[in-house]
Order: C-alpha cells, then structure tokens, then sequence
C-alpha cells in the first residue's frame, strides 16, 4: 500500500503541484503561527524554555494524532478508504514540486546566461536574508545547488521515511510540521521558540539524513561522497545540512560551501607529527552541468527506494 501510495502521491503532483500558495500551506502556516502567538507572544521575552517545549507538542502532535486516528479507523472499516488518506496526506506534504519549481528557475536563468535574472530567481528562493546583487555565476549556483539538495532532504527523503514507519501518513505531517516551524519560529525572535522547534525537528531529522547521505554515495560518486563526510561537514554550521551537503557534493564531484582555510605551517608541520591527515578540497566547481547532474542524482536516489519498496511490497503479497 505504502509504494502505491507514493507513486500515485507523486503522479498527482507532476500534473496539480502543490505550490506555496496551496490551502494546505497557509493552512499549516496559520496554525503554527497560532500556536507561537499563543505561546510564545504573551510577554516581551518571548516563551519560556517549558512554554516553548509545550508549543513544540501542541503544534506537532495534535495534528500528528488527527491523522493517525483518521488512519486507523479506515483501515479497521473501509481499508480502501486508508488507502485513499494515504495518498491524499502524501500529496499535500510530499513531492518535488514543492521547491523544484525554484531551481528550475534558477537553471533556466544560468542555461540562458542570463545571470541577473539567476540572482532574481535566488533572491525570491531565499528570501530577503540573501544579497544577491553581486554573487557571481558559479555563487548562483552553489546556493542553488545547496538549497535544492536539502530540499530534497526535507520535501522527498525525509518524508519518505516517515511515511514507513508504524504511524504511516502520520508520519508525514509530523516531520513537516516539525521542519516548517523549525524555519517559521526562528524568524519571530523569538530564541526559546526557535531553538525548541530545531531541536524536536533535530531528533525527527537524524536518521533519515544519514540515510540520505548514505543513499547519495550510493547513486553518485562513492569515494568523494565519503571523504566529504566524513571530513568536509564543518563547512557548514547546521550539522543535519552538513551531513547531507557533504555527502551531496562528494556524490556530485563539486565543492560546495565555504572554502576550507589552509593551515599555516606551524598546524601542517603539528599535524604531521601527530599523524593526522591533511584535510583538502575535493571536487571541481560547480556548473550549469552539475545542476543537470543534480536532478538526476535526487531521481536516481528516488527511484532505489522506489525499487526498495516495490519489492517489500511483493515480499509481503508472496508471504
């Protein structure tokens, strides 16, 4: 049921995305925001540590637990009608069209040389937090890259996962309820309300990305991938998107993120006599080519678990 419902999840959303503007996004968004105001906006400092746990609850395990009654009691009369929850909850939660759209735009842009135009696709993907006014081709498409990569993350493999375990659709609305108001909460100011909600969707997220990581080594450049990983993650300062960039750009054979600074002698000469590696840059630069690359890496990961699936499913029937 579970590899049927993705498939038909992801068929609805090629031909009716499930863009920004959805009912389902404002409504999510409302109800978040709701639930910060009343938690987190009844003094000037914000929630309190136990306020902003208690939010964390109220906004993710209510709906979690709406879903997951509605669930059961199809499977239990109609499982038909289980089924049908089951692909209606992984369309409206689950999918490349939900920030797919943005790359493409971006990959456009960079395939035409129209690099203003790149910046403008950028800039509305970030948001205002990104100045785009003077980033160079291959800046455009390193964010690009980078934000599409942990898109995929939060949009497709994470949600993939969670849509397997026991609580099935659940699942799904739990982990991004728990990854929209870990990026909401933190632009309110509010520092309890924001690092509770990164927390939970810390927990929620740990597995599933090393799963990921490990997915893109498989299906892309194995040796780079875990070089990356194992020693390029402190180029970011997320440790989640650093397990899954790392990993990506390995698998990609492209440097992303920050530069590594180069050791002065005095490091190089302790390393050596300690006996530790040199740490060094893997991967060329990124081009309008690794964009291409790209989407066929988050495909091919797709369609192993889609194959992973498929075979469960027939493993059960011919049990």
């Amino acid at each position: 049921m579970t590899f049927f419902s993705i498939l038909f999840a992801l068929i609805a959303e090629q031909y009716r995305p499930v863009t920004a503007n959805h009912w389902i996004r404002r409504v999510s968004a409302r109800w978040l925001d709701w639930v910060a105001g009343e938690f987190g906006g009844k003094t000037e400092a914000g929630a309190s540590p136990i306020g902003a746990r208690l939010a964390c609850m109220v906004a993710f395990i209510l709906p979690t637990f709406f879903v997951f009654v509605v669930y059961v009691s199809c499977m239990l009369t109609y499982p038909i009608l289980g089924f049908l929850w089951n692909i209606l909850i992984a369309y409206l939660f689950f999918g490349f069209r939900q920030f797919s759209h943005s790359f493409t735009a971006v990959h456009e842009a960079i395939e035409n040389h129209d690099l203003p135009a790149a910046r403008l696709a950028l800039g509305q993907w970030y948001g205002a937090d990104l100045d785009v006014s003077d980033l160079t081709e291959t800046e455009v498409i390193t964010l690009a890259l980078e934000r599409a990569i942990i898109g995929s993350q939060h949009h497709v493999f994470g949600v993939l996962f969670w849509f397997l375990m026991p609580i099935g659709p659940a699942g799904i609305v739990l982990y991004r309820l728990a990854d929209t108001a870990s990026m909401r909460w933190s632009e309110r100011g509010d520092f309890n309300l924001s690092e509770a909600s990164r927390h939970f969707f810390y927990v929620l997220d740990w597995i599933p990305s090393r799963i990921t990581a490990m997915g893109f080594a498989i299906v892309g450049n194995f040796e780079d991938a875990v070089y990356s990983w194992r020693h390029l993650t402190q180029k970011w300062s997320d440790p989640l998107s650093a397990v899954i960039l790392a990993s990506g750009s390995g698998a990609l054979g492209v440097r992303l993120g920050e530069p590594l600074t180069e050791p002065d002698s005095d490091e190089a000469l302790r390393m050596a006599e300690a006996g530790e590696p040199l740490i060094y840059e893997i991967g060329l630069e990124p081009t309008e080519r690794t964009m291409r690359s790209a989407v066929g890496l988050v495909w091919r990961l797709v369609i192993v678990w889609m194959a992973l699936l498929l075979m469960l499913t027939i493993a059960l029937w011919l049990g």
